[in-house]
């Protein structure tokens, strides 16, 4: 009675931010933007970085930002920080090709992360985890269309890069004696498009956003199925009081497996197993069989499924790992609101640092995801986290910090951006 008590509750709250976001519809016809979409505000930061995200653990280093470059809204970026995980970066955005038409980007990263990885579904167990080591680098660019004030824009997205595991732990930290270290290369090509008709697009305050994005099929490998992931996003803000926003949002996820690759069990244990006869018999044997054996059926359904965007992390399930849960299809909805505490253009110049602060929030959120690999099974379980925020709205940039609640326990976040976006850097598509 409880469960099914729980689940009402949840539909509700779901049945609740669909009809905000229609209401929201009707308020974002007409909207002004509150001030010009292609930004002339010239701003540097030099930054010390303290990044913690939920899965990787945390890292320190420093970072630089040149923003509305040469009189336009062209910025560069970069980075490099050092912890639990090690990342590189550098990016080129929005260099215009045609003049508020056709815009440009760029970039650059390398990594070396060991992220805990969880088995598939909704209701896999938290402690079962094992721990790949991986390194590796990409190169991101894009191309955006963009028409009235970038209200509405088409994109196409291309990521190239190579990577390779060094290790893999098991939950235990014990190192497994045979993986495959050599180098893997691939690539990705994401078409997508927005409707944007908020009245900012860094700082939306009332309106309605609809995003939509494919990644085309890729395998390197005939074992390997070929899919699209297909995501939509649809996200309304709903002002109140002064300058206070109700944000809620709407994530749908799915793959469609277009060529399937190996499915049969047997052979994926001979290429893909984990040799675990090399152990002699007694708990070193039985535990590597026990991880085989799942990795094997992961490996399965995906070949039969495909794997959507996965929920957990920074942008969706705040409170839980990032990657925490992945299936064929993931479906996610949350509610934030966010007080603004202050509503102003303030310049500021002290030495590293120039630009124009114009806000600083704090906020509050609720949100519910699930996944699953069949439609019927969408509905049945998920999982809930809530929390608290602060964030400092800059020329261009959102500085955000998150505490986050979930059965799974507490994850604190330091990030760049609004939470419910489509694309970040751990999570570059």
């Amino acid at each position: 009675m409880r469960l099914r008590m729980q689940r009402g509750v949840s539909m509700s709250w779901g049945g609740v931010c669909v009809l905000m976001l229609i209401s929201s519809a009707s308020l974002a016809e007409g909207i002004e933007r509150r001030k010009d979409q292609f930004g002339r505000d010239f701003g540097y930061y030099v930054y010390p970085l303290v990044g913690e995200i939920p899965g990787l653990g945390t890292a320190a280093g420093f970072g630089a930002s040149v923003l509305n470059m040469g009189g336009g809204d062209t910025d560069f970026t970069g980075f490099a920080i050092r912890g639990d995980f090690k990342a590189t970066g550098v990016a080129l955005l929005d260099y215009h090709v045609v003049p508020r038409r056709l815009l440009f980007d760029v970039g650059y990263n390398d990594y070396l992360v060991a992220p805990t990885t969880h088995s598939r579904g909704i209701d896999s167990d938290s402690a079962d985890v094992i721990h790949p080591k991986v390194e590796g680098a990409y190169l991101l660019g894009q191309l955006t269309l963009t028409f009235d004030e970038r209200r509405y824009e088409m994109y196409v997205r291309l990521l190239r890069g190579r990577g390779r595991q060094l290790e893999v732990l098991d939950k235990d930290g014990v190192a497994f004696p045979v993986v495959d270290t050599s180098w893997k290369s691939g690539q990705s090509v994401t078409l997508g498009g927005s409707i944007d008709l908020t009245d900012d697009r860094i700082d939306p305050r009332e309106g309605l956003r609809f995003e939509v994005a494919s990644r085309l099929p890729s395998s390197n490998s005939q074992d390997s199925s070929e899919y699209f992931v297909n995501d939509y996003n649809l996200t309304g803000y709903v002002p109140t009081r002064k300058w206070d926003t109700l944000a809620l949002n709407l994530f749908y996820s799915r793959a469609h497996v277009t060529r399937q690759g190996l499915t049969d069990p047997t052979l994926l244990q001979q290429r893909y197993g984990l040799n675990c006869t090399q152990y002699p018999a007694g708990p070193e044997r039985d535990s590597c069989a026990a991880t085989e054996e799942k990795l094997l059926t992961g490996l399965l359904a995906n070949n039969q499924y495909g794997t959507a965007t996965a929920l957990g992390g920074t942008q969706r399930l705040r409170s839980f790992e990032n990657g925490r849960f992945y299936a064929g299809q993931a479906l996610f909805y949350g509610i934030e609101y966010r007080w603004n505490l202050t509503d102003e253009r303030t310049p500021f110049n002290i030495y590293v640092a120039k630009g124009v602060r114009t806000g600083i929030q704090l906020a509050a959120f609720w949100e519910r995801g699930t996944v699953a690999d069949h439609s019927s099974e969408l509905f049945k379980d998920g999982r809930s986290s809530y929390g608290i925020g602060a964030r400092l709205v800059l020329s261009g940039v959102v500085i955000r910090f998150d505490l986050a609640r979930g059965n799974e326990g507490v994850q604190t976040q330091l990030f760049i951006t609004y939470p419910w976006s489509m694309f970040s850097v751990d999570n570059p598509g």
